[in-house]
C-alpha cells in the first residue's frame, strides 16, 4: 500500500539525465518529472545541476563517444549503491527511464528491496549505433534482445510513448505488461496570433525541428528542396543543436535562399510553429516524434517520413502528409504538391489542430498516475 504522507505517493525517479533540451527522452523526463512534484513526494536521482529534492551523481561520457555524447547532450551517471538503497526504503515506486549503468543498477537494487519498478522505453538502439556510422540490422537486433532480456523483462510494467515502441518490445520477446502513454503535449504549445518574420515575406516556410543528427536527415530535405520546381520560393528553417550542426550550414548554402540552422527558446519555437507554413520530419527513427506533436498542436500541417522506424507517421493526417523515407525526389513531389495547393494545406490546420487533442499533457500524466497506483496495490 502506498505510503501516508500528505503529497501523495512516495516516487523515487531514476534517469541519467534530466537537465537538457536535446533528446525527447529527456524533456520528457523533465517535464513529468516537474509535474509529479507538484503532487508527490518525488525523489529524483541524476546527474547535473543541484536542485531540491535531487540527488546528483558523478557524470561520465565512453571515452570512444564522448564527442558525440556532448554534441546530443546525452551522459551518463555513475550509480552510487548506498544511494539508491538508501532512497528506495520508503519509496512506494521505483520509475527508471533509461537502459544503462544507473538504470541496471537502480533495477537491482530496487528488486532486492521487493519496489514496483515502472521501466520507461525512450530509447531504441538505432539511437546508439546509427549515430557512431553503424547500419546493421543484425546488431540492431541484438541490441533489442540484449535490452529486452536482461533490463525490460525484469521491470514490473513498461510505459511506451507509442503503440510502435510498444510492438517493438513484443517482437523481441518482452514477456511484462507494455502500457502505451503518450508524452503528452504541454498546453503552451497552442495556436497564436505571431506576425510572421518580414525578412521572410512571400516565402514558404518549411520548418524542421530536432537535433543535428544523422538519422534526422536534414541533408535529405536539402536535397529535396533543390529539387523542386519551387525552390527559389522556399525558405527552410531548422532549429536544433548537434554533432552536424556545422556541416549541415555548409550544406544549406546550396539552396537558392540559404537554410537557416539555429538554436531558439520555446517562446520562439512557439512563434515559429505558428508562423510557418509546413513541418517537415524526415527522422527515420523515433519513438513518438515530440516535435511533431509540439507542431500539430499550433495547428502547423505536418509532412512525415513514413520510416520503419519511427513511429511518427501516427500524426499524419493522410497519405498525402507522408513521404517515402530517404526518398528525396519523393519528398519534392510532396513538398510541390503542398505549394501549389496552399489552400488545403491551410484548411488542415484545423483538423491537425483536432488531432493534437488526443495527446493532452494533463490526459497523458494523469494515465501515468493512475497505472503507478495500480502497480503499486497488485
Amino acid at each position: 500500500m502506498p505510503s501516508d504522507n500528505s503529497s501523495g505517493l512516495n516516487i523515487v525517479f531514476v534517469a541519467d539525465v534530466v537537465d537538457g533540451e536535446k533528446s525527447g527522452g529527456v524533456i520528457s523526463a523533465r517535464r513529468l518529472t516537474d509535474y509529479l512534484k507538484t503532487r508527490h513526494k518525488l525523489t529524483i536521482i541524476s546527474t547535473g545541476k543541484e536542485e531540491e529534492n535531487k540527488i546528483v551523481l558523478p557524470q561520465f561520457y565512453l571515452p570512444f563517444a564522448k564527442k558525440q555524447m556532448l554534441d546530443m547532450g546525452f551522459l551518463f551517471a555513475w550509480p552510487n549503491k548506498q544511494v539508491l538503497i538508501d532512497s528506495f526504503k520508503k519509496a512506494d515506486l521505483v520509475h527508471i527511464q533509461f537502459p544503462f549503468l544507473l538504470g541496471y543498477q537502480a533495477l537491482k537494487q530496487a528488486r532486492k528491496l521487493s519496489k514496483p519498478v515502472v521501466l520507461g522505453f525512450h530509447l531504441q538502439p538505432e539511437n546508439l549505433i546509427w549515430n557512431v556510422g553503424i547500419k546493421s540490422k543484425w546488431l540492431t537486433s541484438l541490441l533489442y534482445h540484449f535490452f529486452v532480456k536482461t533490463f525490460y523483462n525484469k521491470g514490473d510494467i513498461i510505459i511506451s510513448p507509442s503503440a510502435m515502441g510498444k510492438s517493438m518490445l513484443e517482437k523481441y520477446g518482452i514477456k511484462v505488461p507494455v502500457k502505451v502513454i503518450s508524452n503528452g503535449l504541454p498546453i503552451q504549445f497552442k495556436p497564436e496570433k505571431h506576425t510572421p518574420d518580414p525578412k521572410y515575406a512571400n516565402k514558404f516556410i518549411i520548418l524542421m525541428v530536432g537535433r543535428m543528427a544523422k538519422e534526422k536527415r536534414h541533408n535529405l530535405v536539402i536535397e529535396a528542396i533543390n529539387r523542386s520546381k519551387y525552390a527559389d520560393q522556399i525558405q527552410l528553417i531548422a532549429t536544433g543543436k548537434g554533432p552536424l550542426l556545422e556541416e549541415l550550414k555548409t550544406l544549406g548554402k546550396e539552396l537558392p535562399n540559404s537554410a537557416v540552422f539555429t538554436y531558439v527558446s520555446q517562446e520562439e519555437l512557439i512563434r515559429l510553429f505558428n508562423t510557418a507554413d509546413l513541418f517537415l520530419h524526415a527522422s527515420e527513427i523515433e519513438l513518438e516524434g515530440m516535435a511533431v506533436m509540439e507542431a500539430i498542436g499550433c495547428g502547423l500541417p505536418a509532412l512525415i517520413a513514413d520510416a520503419e522506424h519511427s513511429a511518427s507517421t501516427q500524426f499524419a493526417l493522410n497519405e498525402k502528409f507522408l513521404f517515402t523515407s530517404g526518398d528525396a525526389k519523393n519528398l519534392s513531389t510532396k513538398i510541390d504538391y503542398w505549394i501549389a495547393h496552399q489552400k488545403e494545406l491551410k484548411d488542415s490546420r484545423q483538423l491537425y489542430l483536432e488531432k493534437a487533442k488526443q495527446y493532452s499533457f494533463s490526459a497523458c500524466v494523469k494515465q501515468t498516475e493512475d497505472l503507478y497506483r495500480q502497480i503499486i496495490s497488485e
